[in-house]
Protein backbone atom coordinates (compact mmCIF):
# COMPACT_ATOMS: atom_id res chain seq x y z
CA UNK A 1 0.00 0.00 0.00
CA UNK A 2 2.92 2.33 1.03
CA UNK A 3 4.77 1.17 -2.10
CA UNK A 4 1.81 2.35 -4.61
CA UNK A 5 1.24 5.48 -2.29
CA UNK A 6 5.17 6.62 -3.24
CA UNK A 7 4.40 5.60 -7.05
CA UNK A 8 1.09 7.28 -6.81
CA UNK A 9 2.64 10.44 -5.76
CA UNK A 10 5.88 10.36 -8.14
CA UNK A 11 3.72 10.06 -10.75
CA UNK A 12 1.86 13.34 -9.73
CA UNK A 13 4.59 15.38 -9.12
CA UNK A 14 6.22 14.07 -12.44
CA UNK A 15 3.19 15.11 -14.10
CA UNK A 16 3.19 18.89 -12.41
CA UNK A 17 6.67 19.36 -13.23
CA UNK A 18 5.88 18.12 -17.00
CA UNK A 19 3.28 20.86 -16.75
CA UNK A 20 4.97 23.52 -15.41
CA UNK A 21 7.80 22.91 -18.12
CA UNK A 22 4.73 23.03 -20.36
CA UNK A 23 3.50 26.13 -19.36
CA UNK A 24 6.94 28.06 -19.42
CA UNK A 25 7.92 26.28 -22.50
CA UNK A 26 4.59 27.95 -23.90
CA UNK A 27 5.11 31.38 -22.35
CA UNK A 28 8.40 31.42 -23.48
CA UNK A 29 7.17 30.67 -27.17
CA UNK A 30 4.27 33.14 -26.96
CA UNK A 31 6.79 35.82 -25.73
CA UNK A 32 9.04 34.98 -28.50
CA UNK A 33 6.12 35.07 -31.06
CA UNK A 34 5.14 38.10 -30.11
CA UNK A 35 8.67 40.02 -29.78
CA UNK A 36 9.30 38.89 -33.21
CA UNK A 37 5.87 39.15 -34.78
CA UNK A 38 6.10 43.19 -34.39
CA UNK A 39 8.21 43.74 -37.33
CA UNK A 40 6.36 41.24 -39.59
CA UNK A 41 3.17 43.18 -38.49
CA UNK A 42 4.42 46.70 -38.65
CA UNK A 43 5.84 45.71 -42.74
CA UNK A 44 2.10 44.15 -43.71
CA UNK A 45 0.53 46.79 -42.38
CA UNK A 46 2.38 49.63 -43.95
CA UNK A 47 2.56 47.32 -47.42
CA UNK A 48 -1.38 46.79 -47.29
CA UNK A 49 -1.51 50.96 -46.87
CA UNK A 50 0.81 51.63 -49.73
CA UNK A 51 -0.88 48.71 -52.23
CA UNK A 52 2.51 46.71 -52.62
CA UNK A 53 1.87 44.11 -54.74
CA UNK A 54 3.17 41.07 -52.62
CA UNK A 55 0.84 41.83 -49.84
CA UNK A 56 -2.36 41.42 -51.82
CA UNK A 57 -1.01 38.33 -53.74
CA UNK A 58 -0.67 36.38 -50.60
CA UNK A 59 -3.80 38.62 -48.61
CA UNK A 60 -6.45 36.04 -47.28
CA UNK A 61 -9.21 38.73 -48.84
CA UNK A 62 -9.46 39.67 -52.95
CA UNK A 63 -8.25 43.11 -53.39
CA UNK A 64 -8.95 45.40 -56.54
CA UNK A 65 -7.61 48.22 -57.58
CA UNK A 66 -7.89 50.66 -60.42
CA UNK A 67 -5.47 52.95 -60.48
CA UNK A 68 -5.51 56.13 -62.79
CA UNK A 69 -1.72 57.54 -62.76
CA UNK A 70 -0.34 60.60 -64.53
CA UNK A 71 3.78 60.50 -65.21
CA UNK A 72 6.15 63.27 -66.18
CA UNK A 73 9.90 63.28 -66.79
CA UNK A 74 11.78 66.60 -68.27
CA UNK A 75 13.05 63.71 -70.68
CA UNK A 76 9.81 61.80 -71.69
CA UNK A 77 7.48 64.71 -71.01
CA UNK A 78 3.98 63.21 -69.46
CA UNK A 79 2.01 59.97 -69.91
CA UNK A 80 -1.42 58.94 -68.49
CA UNK A 81 -2.38 55.54 -67.94
CA UNK A 82 -5.41 53.68 -66.60
CA UNK A 83 -4.53 50.50 -64.84
CA UNK A 84 -6.11 47.53 -63.03
CA UNK A 85 -4.30 45.10 -60.32
CA UNK A 86 -4.67 42.97 -57.56
CA UNK A 87 -6.50 39.18 -57.47
CA UNK A 88 -9.56 38.28 -57.02
CA UNK A 89 -10.35 34.73 -54.79
CA UNK A 90 -12.32 31.91 -56.53
CA UNK A 91 -13.56 29.76 -53.47
CA UNK A 92 -16.31 28.27 -55.35
CA UNK A 93 -13.61 26.75 -57.47
CA UNK A 94 -10.86 26.21 -55.40
CA UNK A 95 -9.74 27.63 -52.33
CA UNK A 96 -6.26 27.85 -54.43
CA UNK A 97 -7.46 29.47 -56.97
CA UNK A 98 -7.24 33.43 -57.42
CA UNK A 99 -7.85 35.40 -60.94
CA UNK A 100 -4.79 38.44 -60.86
CA UNK A 101 -4.25 41.53 -62.80
CA UNK A 102 -1.20 43.13 -63.29
CA UNK A 103 1.25 40.85 -62.01
CA UNK A 104 3.47 41.22 -64.83
CA UNK A 105 3.59 45.06 -64.19
CA UNK A 106 4.19 44.22 -60.27
CA UNK A 107 7.63 43.33 -60.69
CA UNK A 108 10.80 45.10 -60.05
CA UNK A 109 8.60 48.10 -60.58
CA UNK A 110 9.11 49.42 -57.36
CA UNK A 111 12.71 49.63 -57.31
CA UNK A 112 13.46 53.03 -59.44
CA UNK A 113 10.45 55.66 -60.18
CA UNK A 114 8.84 55.95 -62.41
CA UNK A 115 6.29 53.18 -62.91
CA UNK A 116 7.43 50.85 -66.05
CA UNK A 117 5.18 50.71 -69.41
CA UNK A 118 4.15 47.12 -69.09
CA UNK A 119 1.37 46.25 -70.94
CA UNK A 120 -1.72 45.42 -68.80
CA UNK A 121 -2.52 41.30 -68.54
CA UNK A 122 -4.99 39.11 -66.62
CA UNK A 123 -4.04 35.42 -65.69
CA UNK A 124 -4.77 32.67 -62.73
CA UNK A 125 -2.68 32.06 -60.32
CA UNK A 126 -2.84 28.48 -58.46
CA UNK A 127 -1.50 28.23 -54.62
CA UNK A 128 0.65 25.40 -54.46
CA UNK A 129 2.07 25.53 -51.31
CA UNK A 130 1.62 27.70 -48.09
CA UNK A 131 3.43 27.25 -44.62
CA UNK A 132 4.14 29.42 -42.34
CA UNK A 133 7.06 30.78 -43.59
CA UNK A 134 7.08 29.68 -47.16
CA UNK A 135 4.50 30.23 -50.23
CA UNK A 136 4.70 28.93 -53.79
CA UNK A 137 2.23 30.00 -56.69
CA UNK A 138 2.22 28.95 -60.14
CA UNK A 139 -0.09 31.39 -62.50
CA UNK A 140 -0.59 31.76 -65.93
CA UNK A 141 -1.83 34.48 -68.00
CA UNK A 142 -1.82 37.31 -70.85
CA UNK A 143 -1.49 40.60 -71.92
CA UNK A 144 -3.68 43.27 -73.71
CA UNK A 145 -1.77 41.84 -76.79
CA UNK A 146 -2.27 37.93 -76.20
CA UNK A 147 1.28 37.36 -75.40
CA UNK A 148 1.23 34.91 -72.88
CA UNK A 149 3.56 34.20 -69.69
CA UNK A 150 3.65 31.70 -67.26
CA UNK A 151 5.44 31.93 -63.64
CA UNK A 152 6.26 30.30 -60.60
CA UNK A 153 6.95 32.10 -57.43
CA UNK A 154 8.65 31.06 -54.29
CA UNK A 155 8.72 33.02 -51.18
CA UNK A 156 10.43 32.87 -47.91
CA UNK A 157 9.88 35.20 -44.80
CA UNK A 158 11.20 35.15 -41.51
CA UNK A 159 11.38 37.60 -38.50
CA UNK A 160 15.20 37.94 -36.87
CA UNK A 161 14.71 39.03 -33.50
CA UNK A 162 12.79 41.54 -32.29
CA UNK A 163 13.39 44.11 -34.77
CA UNK A 164 13.99 42.44 -38.16
CA UNK A 165 12.61 40.53 -41.20
CA UNK A 166 13.98 38.86 -43.86
CA UNK A 167 12.12 38.11 -47.10
CA UNK A 168 13.53 35.94 -49.79
CA UNK A 169 11.59 35.46 -53.48
CA UNK A 170 12.29 33.46 -56.29
CA UNK A 171 10.48 33.82 -59.59
CA UNK A 172 10.70 31.87 -62.45
CA UNK A 173 8.95 33.03 -65.78
CA UNK A 174 8.60 32.50 -69.57
CA UNK A 175 7.25 34.99 -71.99
CA UNK A 176 5.98 34.94 -75.42
CA UNK A 177 8.58 37.03 -77.33
CA UNK A 178 11.16 37.32 -74.37
CA UNK A 179 11.80 33.81 -73.54
CA UNK A 180 13.19 32.43 -70.16
CA UNK A 181 14.48 34.07 -67.37
CA UNK A 182 14.63 34.34 -63.22
CA UNK A 183 14.12 37.31 -60.99
CA UNK A 184 16.38 36.88 -57.42
CA UNK A 185 14.75 39.02 -54.54
CA UNK A 186 15.79 39.69 -51.06
CA UNK A 187 14.43 42.15 -48.58
CA UNK A 188 15.64 43.47 -45.26
CA UNK A 189 13.10 45.59 -42.39
CA UNK A 190 14.00 46.70 -40.04
CA UNK A 191 11.77 48.32 -37.33
CA UNK A 192 12.49 51.87 -36.28
CA UNK A 193 9.80 52.73 -34.28
CA UNK A 194 5.72 51.59 -33.97
CA UNK A 195 5.25 53.11 -36.96
CA UNK A 196 8.62 53.40 -38.93
CA UNK A 197 10.00 50.81 -40.68
CA UNK A 198 13.79 51.08 -43.24
CA UNK A 199 13.59 48.72 -46.00
CA UNK A 200 16.75 47.44 -47.91
CA UNK A 201 15.62 45.64 -51.38
CA UNK A 202 17.92 44.50 -53.44
CA UNK A 203 16.97 42.27 -56.67
CA UNK A 204 18.83 40.73 -60.08
CA UNK A 205 17.20 39.44 -63.03
CA UNK A 206 18.91 37.26 -65.66
CA UNK A 207 17.30 35.98 -68.76
CA UNK A 208 17.84 35.18 -72.89
CA UNK A 209 16.69 39.15 -73.53
CA UNK A 210 18.11 41.22 -70.61
CA UNK A 211 21.43 42.75 -70.88
CA UNK A 212 23.25 40.40 -68.78
CA UNK A 213 22.22 40.41 -65.16
CA UNK A 214 19.92 43.82 -64.79
CA UNK A 215 19.97 44.66 -60.98
CA UNK A 216 18.56 47.10 -58.95
CA UNK A 217 19.03 48.32 -54.96
CA UNK A 218 16.84 50.40 -53.10
CA UNK A 219 16.90 51.85 -49.33
CA UNK A 220 13.82 53.43 -48.19
CA UNK A 221 11.86 54.32 -45.14
CA UNK A 222 8.33 54.03 -44.66
CA UNK A 223 6.34 55.61 -42.18
CA UNK A 224 2.31 55.01 -41.05
CA UNK A 225 1.29 58.60 -40.06
CA UNK A 226 -2.08 57.92 -39.38
CA UNK A 227 -4.77 56.01 -40.23
CA UNK A 228 -5.66 57.68 -43.59
CA UNK A 229 -1.56 58.89 -44.46
CA UNK A 230 1.74 57.55 -45.11
CA UNK A 231 5.08 58.62 -46.35
CA UNK A 232 7.72 56.86 -47.52
CA UNK A 233 11.41 58.29 -48.43
CA UNK A 234 13.67 56.44 -51.26
CA UNK A 235 17.21 56.45 -52.81
CA UNK A 236 18.25 53.44 -55.17
CA UNK A 237 20.09 52.83 -58.19
CA UNK A 238 19.67 50.38 -61.06
CA UNK A 239 22.62 48.84 -63.43
CA UNK A 240 23.36 46.08 -65.79
CA UNK A 241 26.11 43.92 -65.97
CA UNK A 242 26.48 43.55 -69.96
CA UNK A 243 27.75 45.64 -72.11
CA UNK A 244 30.07 46.04 -69.10
CA UNK A 245 29.08 46.03 -65.26
CA UNK A 246 27.64 49.71 -64.74
CA UNK A 247 25.47 51.57 -62.44
CA UNK A 248 22.79 53.23 -65.02
CA UNK A 249 20.13 55.20 -62.87
CA UNK A 250 20.44 56.65 -59.61
CA UNK A 251 17.38 58.16 -58.01
CA UNK A 252 16.13 59.57 -54.85
CA UNK A 253 12.63 60.75 -53.75
CA UNK A 254 9.24 61.29 -51.81
CA UNK A 255 6.52 59.07 -51.50
CA UNK A 256 3.20 60.46 -50.10
CA UNK A 257 0.21 58.53 -50.05
CA UNK A 258 -3.73 59.80 -48.23
CA UNK A 259 -6.83 58.12 -47.71
CA UNK A 260 -9.18 61.04 -49.09
CA UNK A 261 -13.26 61.17 -49.23
CA UNK A 262 -14.08 57.43 -48.64
CA UNK A 263 -12.23 54.40 -47.13
CA UNK A 264 -11.46 53.24 -50.67
CA UNK A 265 -10.43 56.41 -52.39
CA UNK A 266 -6.76 57.37 -52.07
CA UNK A 267 -4.21 59.77 -53.53
CA UNK A 268 -0.31 59.43 -53.86
CA UNK A 269 2.48 61.97 -54.91
CA UNK A 270 5.42 60.63 -55.89
CA UNK A 271 8.47 63.22 -56.94
CA UNK A 272 11.91 62.23 -57.87
CA UNK A 273 15.30 63.31 -58.86
CA UNK A 274 16.45 60.70 -61.47
CA UNK A 275 20.56 60.83 -62.58
CA UNK A 276 20.73 58.50 -65.82
CA UNK A 277 23.29 57.61 -68.46
CA UNK A 278 22.69 55.66 -71.76
CA UNK A 279 26.29 53.59 -71.71
CA UNK A 280 29.88 54.42 -70.29
CA UNK A 281 30.71 57.19 -72.93
CA UNK A 282 27.79 58.91 -72.27
CA UNK A 283 27.53 61.80 -69.42
CA UNK A 284 24.89 61.39 -66.42
CA UNK A 285 21.96 63.68 -66.69
CA UNK A 286 19.96 64.65 -63.91
CA UNK A 287 16.15 64.95 -64.47
CA UNK A 288 13.04 65.50 -62.44
CA UNK A 289 10.05 63.36 -62.19
CA UNK A 290 6.64 63.15 -60.75
CA UNK A 291 3.93 60.51 -60.66
CA UNK A 292 0.34 61.52 -59.35
CA UNK A 293 -2.13 58.51 -58.89
CA UNK A 294 -6.07 58.42 -58.01
CA UNK A 295 -6.65 54.87 -56.45
CA UNK A 296 -9.86 53.09 -56.13
CA UNK A 297 -9.55 50.32 -53.94
CA UNK A 298 -11.95 47.44 -53.20
CA UNK A 299 -11.30 44.72 -50.59
CA UNK A 300 -13.38 41.54 -50.13
CA UNK A 301 -13.32 39.58 -46.96
CA UNK A 302 -13.45 36.00 -47.96
CA UNK A 303 -10.70 35.21 -45.62
CA UNK A 304 -10.43 31.78 -47.20
CA UNK A 305 -9.71 28.84 -45.05
CA UNK A 306 -6.29 26.81 -45.69
CA UNK A 307 -7.43 23.57 -47.34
Amino acid sequence: MCQRAVVTACLLHGNARADAVSARTSWLDSSYDYVTSRTDALAQRVDSFFGEADAERESADSVLRLVGESGWSEDDGADTRLRLKGKVDLPQLSHRLSLVFGEEDDYRSDVLPPAGDADGDIGVQYRLLDAARSRLDASFGANSSLDFHLNLRYRFMRPLGESFRVRFTERVYLKEGDGAGSITRGDLDYRISEKGLLRFTSDVEYGEETDGAEWGTRLSFLRQIDAQQAISAFAAVSGQTDPGARANVYAAGIRYRRNVLRPWIFVELEPARLWRREDEASARQGVWAATLRIELREEIGNRRAKP
